[in-house]
């Protein structure tokens, strides 16, 4: 947040503007434009010390993309603009702004659990090894990003008790832990992964699980 309380950070259809409290006078703007399939920016953040803005992207078809802009000036300098899948949440910054995290997955609106050439709504999980999604870390100011993969043993037989219901989208909440990453699974349950890995397992959420706590 900004430490002056006379400025304050806005957003608007793309536009992410630092104007005057009292004047409404623009300050300082910059515009993130769209893709070509209208992957947009749908919401913004800033770090904790102000000098850094991270962006969602959405596109409503199943794209996804983050923007990082600095906080003065205002300019676009990192981020994805669009790649296939869902990213249910912002990315979230580190206290010392050192780097953010974020995740999503292919099929993070629902459906992970089954086959890819069955009803994601209807059909069991054929059972074993699943990819599940993905975390990324974006690192400041160099920008170097890295990934760690999310997979999953799911049972054969497997089927959520409602699965239409949201909480079996994706993964979410999910912010730094020490060296590592904390998420809450779909279902809710926490997950704490402790330190930085290429690839880890995670839990298989109990199907029966109804409500986010």
């Amino acid at each position: 947040m900004s430490d002056d309380s006379n400025v304050r950070l806005d957003y608007d259809q793309g536009l992410v503007l630092r104007e005057c409290v009292a004047s409404g006078e623009p300050l300082d703007e910059v515009y993130v434009p769209s893709t070509r399939c209208g992957c947009a920016l749908e919401e913004i953040a800033e770090s904790p010390l102000g000098n850094w803005i991270v962006g969602r992207r959405c596109s409503g078809q199943g794209e996804w993309g983050y923007d990082i802009i600095t906080g003065s000036p205002l300019r676009r300098v990192a981020g994805i603009e669009e790649r296939p899948g869902y990213m249910l949440d912002l990315p979230v910054f580190a206290d010392d702004e050192s780097y953010l995290v974020g995740a999503y997955g292919e099929r993070w609106l629902g459906g992970w659990w089954a086959h890819p050439e069955d009803d994601h709504y209807e059909t069991p999980s054929r059972g074993g090894r699943h990819d599940f999604g993905w975390i990324f870390r974006h690192s400041l100011p160099s920008h170097n990003v890295e990934w760690m993969h999310l997979v999953m043993d799911i049972p054969k037989g497997w089927f959520p008790d409602d699965p239409e219901d949201y909480i079996w989208a994706g993964a979410r909440c999910i912010r730094p832990f020490a060296s590592g990453v904390r998420l809450e699974l779909p279902g809710g349950t926490e997950f704490t992964i402790s330190n930085w890995s290429k690839e880890v397992v995670v839990p298989t959420p109990n199907p029966n699980r109804d409500r986010l706590r």
